[in-house]
């Protein structure tokens, strides 16, 4: 959709600095080393950087001083000095930490915090839509994920590189696995699948992810229309009247449905028995299949439909009949999953793809029936919901947390039958929940623990405070959101911005199999590495990750590390949520 939008280029971001500079840590930073901490002080900041109306605040490991300046990098002078925080030990990092609140100062320009004789990276302070380019980034990332399909030039080639790539993994002929086989579906017999994202790393397509994906997608235009009616990504549909991020989603919608069976299920995924070799996507040639059934996959895929009829609703001249149909296939979904409520799928002998196994159902009938109520407002879905005592952070194999997202979002819109001081006391309360957890943390974070996925779940934490930020007005969900999103793009004890393609120090090696095989040096551009991640160290070895006994440092930028630096559809989905609510505050 171009009319009346901005273009902006992903990767070069106005005041980016790219990674792979010729003098390594220019800027005072050390390292940490194979099972070593620092040693000695480090100054960490948003490296994307602040809006100047928005809060900002550098985390400091070893904090040598109580003082700190702001420098201006053109002029060299002092612009802005404070004191920084008292240090407070911070067992999951192994050291001591402080912070330096520069909030007050919004004069825009190009800055570098110095505490003593270090020195922070480079970065700006910048007006409204200073991380539109950042979210253009994010979203472009699933263009880049597309199946199926040739990745072109006119589409893929900014920063200096071109990431157009063959079309691969064509899924026009995909082998029914022998586990789903029946009378009217023999084993060997042939479907088409074809489109929707790769999941992550590797070149198959999952139910549940791209679900839990869509949802916060969604939210994201929900939540900002306009914003992202002005937004263009420049995709192949980038000339039509509907808003590019809805294009995308529709990639991975029209593949969706290709999943589900004539009598309403569902099947689980679309892929290979083993992940390919580290190839492109043209090069995997391997044999496909469709595998799996569950009543978890059905009911994510209810909600994610649901969703579907509601946003596309207004562009019923693009999409025609699309709203409808999504809607049809929802409630078709949803009669199967009630007459197969406990169907589990585990991995066939003989596949060692993703799995995405589940056996806790009542979640996944609380956001179906969740969405179904959004979109329809009819009270037997609301009559059905059996709300949850305690709700947890929503994540592919948790999702009551979605549904009541949703509710909340629309609260304003529902019946007047509904409780919505409940649905919103509800959401409020996990909000606190939240805060409570980032001010009992010396490193500031949202986290218990640093476990797979980190980052997206950080993301997701953001984004939740976001929402309470615009439901309820309070001002530290807006603090608390900035913190997660500043995190994520430097202002952590690792260093890095965790966004390819963006800081002064971002991942160069993440296990993606497009990343690795295209002869283009570092990362695709736009995409959230999982995070630090001490629970699983064995895929490295552990003696080549920094020690495990401080989790918030381990991270390793090494092709190898699929635990702390693959990239996902459904860890993109929260980034894109969180940086397009920051954005609009």
């Amino acid at each position: 959709m171009k009319s009346a939008r901005i273009l902006l280029f992903p990767f070069f971001f106005f005041f980016v600095v790219l990674a792979g500079h010729s003098a390594e840590y220019p800027y005072g930073v050390v390292p940490s080393g194979k099972n070593k901490v620092y040693k000695g002080p480090a100054v960490h900041i948003n490296q994307v950087g602040y809006r100047a109306d928005a809060p900002k605040v550098a985390l400091i490991y070893a904090c040598p001083s109580g003082k700190f300046s702001l420098v201006d990098c053109r002029s060299g002078k002092v612009v802005f000095a404070g004191k920084t925080s008292k240090n407070a030990y911070w067992t999951a990092a192994g050291g001591d930490v402080c912070r330096a609140d520069f909030s007050s100062f919004k004069v825009p320009g190009r800055y570098l915090i110095k505490v003593g004789k270090v020195y922070s990276f480079p970065f700006n302070i910048g007006a409204h839509g200073a991380y539109d380019s950042l979210t253009v980034s994010a979203m472009k990332a699933y263009y880049l994920w597309r199946a199926s399909t040739d990745i072109q030039s006119r589409y893929a080639a900014f920063g200096g590189y071109d990431y157009a790539r063959a079309a691969g993994n064509p899924d026009t002929l995909v082998f029914v696995h022998p586990d789903v086989a029946s009378t009217a579906l023999p084993a060997g017999s042939r479907l088409s699948s074809p489109g929707g994202w790769y999941d992550a790393g590797d070149y198959d397509k999952y139910t549940v992810s791209a679900c839990v994906t869509l949802h916060s997608l969604a939210s994201a235009y929900d939540l900002n229309p306009d914003y992202f009616r002005h937004l263009d990504l420049n995709i192949p549909e980038s000339d039509d009247e509907v808003p590019d991020i809805l294009n995308e989603m529709m990639w991975e919608y029209k593949w969706l449905l290709t999943m589900q069976d004539a009598d309403g299920s569902v099947f689980c995924k679309v892929s290979s028995l083993r992940f390919s070799k580290m190839v492109m996507p043209s090069a995997d040639t391997s044999r496909r299949y469709m595998m799996g059934k569950s009543t978890a996959a059905a009911l994510n895929f209810v909600a994610a439909m649901a969703i579907a009829s509601r946003i596309y609703a207004p562009y019923e001249a693009q999409y025609p009949g699309f709203s409808q149909k999504a809607l049809s296939a929802a409630e078709r979904a949803f009669a199967w999953a009630m007459a197969n409520n406990k169907l589990v799928f585990h991995n066939p002998e003989g596949v060692n793809t993703g799995e995405y196994s589940d056996d806790l159902i009542a979640d996944k009938f609380f956001w179906a029936e969740s969405e179904l109520f959004v979109t329809t407002h009819s009270r037997k879905y609301y009559d059905m919901l059996a709300f949850p005592a305690v709700y947890d952070l929503p994540r592919w194999e948790v999702v009551d947390g979605f549904g009541l997202y949703s509710l909340a979002m629309h609260s304003a819109e529902l019946p007047d039958f509904v409780n919505k001081d409940y649905i919103r006391n509800s959401f409020r309360h996990f909000a606190d929940s939240i805060s409570s957890n980032m001010r009992n943390s010396v490193g500031g974070v949202p986290l218990l623990k640093f476990e797979w996925a980190s980052n997206s779940l950080v993301a997701m934490n953001g984004a939740w405070l976001g929402l309470a930020y615009r439901l309820f007005g309070n001002p530290d969900y807006r603090l608390n959101a900035y913190s997660c999103f500043d995190y994520l793009l430097g202002n952590n004890v690792t260093d890095y911005c965790f966004v390819t393609g963006f800081g002064s120090k971002c991942p160069q090696n993440v296990h993606d199999r497009r990343s690795f095989s295209d002869c283009i040096p570092g990362a695709l551009p736009g995409y959230l590495a999982g995070g630090p991640n001490a629970m699983e160290t064995s895929d490295c070895g552990n003696d080549n990750y920094t020690d495990v006994r401080y989790p918030a440092l381990t991270y390793l930028d090494e092709v190898c590390s699929y635990s702390t630096n693959e990239v996902a559809i459904n860890w993109n989905a929260p980034l894109v949520l969180l940086v397009s609510l920051v954005s609009n505050f």
